[in-house]
């Protein structure tokens, strides 16, 4: 087995409590229980990787202001975080990053 086999079944690992969540899904879609316990997953997550999470629950419960508001957090803080990193490098006036972050 190549490093390179054992990177990929690391980054692919799933926690037994989200595979649990999901059986519970596929059984009862509105189940908030499981959503609680995809959400948490989703929230110590790269937003790369949990978008899909976070698209799956907006498109079960639509009109959840709550649960469009996580999903949006979580987009809009790693754009925030890529904002004061270009500004970081990019900006001439350190002090002015400094403003925009507090």
């Amino acid at each position: 087995m190549s490093g390179d086999g054992a990177t990929e079944q690391a980054a692919e690992y799933v926690p037994e409590k989200v595979k649990k969540a999901e059986k519970k899904l596929e059984e009862n879609p509105y189940d908030l229980d499981a959503w609680s316990i995809l959400i948490r997953e989703a929230q110590n997550q790269p937003i790369d990787k949990a978008r899909k999470t976070y698209e799956r629950l907006v498109a079960q419960f639509p009109s959840s202001g709550r649960f469009w508001k996580l999903y949006i957090e979580a987009e809009v803080t790693i754009l925030f975080y890529f904002f004061l990193y270009h500004c970081s490098i990019h900006c001439s006036d350190r002090k002015q990053v400094r403003n925009i972050a507090s």
